[in-house]
């Protein structure tokens, strides 16, 4: 028998022997791959063929179904939430956005922190990344990411690159404070069970 898992066609010989001991089924954990392989729908909306609502949301909808919870618009980075891990902000994704153009890796918070820090360093010019989205996008987790990249990237030559970095990565307990925010839309209620 054939079954569709994951966007992965398994038969049951293979399905038997993924099973661990005891008959009970491995866990296997996400791995996200950072190298080029067959693209799912359009990585950038600009080269979508016919412009619409419907053209757009199905463009994204692929790629959700198919983990690419990433798209851009020309620089603007669209994520979509999959409200689960997906294994992308690994110290191996991580390495795998270091110097590269955004054009270069497929789309990720990941491409924005290294462009704005390319910038930065390239420009000597202070660098600002907007995120906006409704409530439970995950505005406070792309955050989070881009503080974690930047504090990778910028290396640790000497004790006061050190405390900025130490000091940037602890306003994550601020950033989580204004994110369990009450609003007029949403009180966030469901982020304390």
């Amino acid at each position: 028998a054939v079954t569709k898992r994951a966007g992965r066609k398994k038969d049951a010989s293979s399905a038997n022997q993924a099973s661990g001991a005891g008959g009970k089924p491995q866990v296997r954990k996400a791995v996200f791959e950072s190298t080029k392989k067959k693209e799912v729908g359009v990585s950038d909306l600009t080269l979508i063929s016919k412009i619409s609502n419907e053209a757009i949301n199905d463009n994204l909808k692929k790629r959700f179904e198919n983990a690419e919870i990433y798209t851009y618009i020309g620089h603007v980075l669209v994520s979509v939430n999959p409200f689960r891990d997906l294994g992308i902000y690994t110290d191996k994704v991580l390495e795998s956005y270091k110097g590269k153009n955004r054009l270069e890796v497929p789309p990720h918070v990941f491409a924005i922190a290294e462009a704005s820090y390319y910038n930065m360093n390239a420009y000597k010019e202070n660098q600002c990344i907007i995120i906006s989205g409704e409530s439970g996008a995950g505005k406070t987790e792309a955050a989070k990411r881009i503080m974690q990249y930047i504090a990778n990237v910028s290396g640790t030559t000497n004790s006061e690159i050190q405390k900025v970095k130490d000091m940037v990565l602890a306003t994550n307990p601020l950033l989580e404070s204004f994110g369990n925010a009450k609003t007029l839309r949403n009180n966030n209620s469901s982020r304390f069970g």
